[in-house]
């Protein structure tokens, strides 16, 4: 997927309807874009990727790639843009170069990602994306079988 193709999804109603957009602030924080028209997130969407200040997050992107066994996230960054702070996951999780150069830093070391490449990261793991360049980066949860319980109870609830 290139930046063009992802910005085409982001602006679908597919996208709308069938994922949950965020986008991380200056401060780290992440905000949830949840208008009630589509017209609306739209406008926000096209907003925000115009004006580079923040990286924006799509999740359910299992369902877009047709995977069962993991939960993936993809996240859009301008270069400088923000991004979370050192975390760890309680699941192993496969970082994945989709356009662009990602930089992470994994136990205190700093590796680049071109696209195509993948970075395994290991349950409990301190890293960070460092966000020097533009990316287009998909974070594989790997076996994360509580958030996947979660969804599809959720869609369970939605389709009564």
């Amino acid at each position: 997927m290139t930046f063009e193709k992802f910005e085409e999804f982001l602006l679908s109603s597919e996208c709308y309807w069938e994922h949950d957009v965020s986008y991380i602030d200056k401060d780290g924080l992440q905000h949830l874009i949840a208008p009630q028209e589509f017209w609306e997130y739209q406008t926000t969407v096209a907003r925000l990727i115009a004006e580079e200040e923040v990286t924006i997050k799509v999740e359910q992107m299992q369902r877009y790639w047709k995977w069962d066994d993991r939960t993936i996230h993809v996240f859009y960054n301008p270069a400088g843009g923000p991004t979370f702070d050192t975390h760890t996951d309680p699941v192993d999780v496969i970082i994945e170069c989709k356009d662009g150069v990602k930089h992470m830093e994994v136990d205190g070391k700093e590796i680049a990602l071109l696209p195509g490449h993948k970075l395994l990261i290991t349950a409990g793991q301190p890293h960070k994306a460092l966000n020097y360049e533009k990316a287009l980066m998909a974070s594989h949860g790997i076996g994360d079988t509580e958030t996947l319980n979660r969804i599809r109870e959720n869609n369970r609830n939605v389709q009564s």
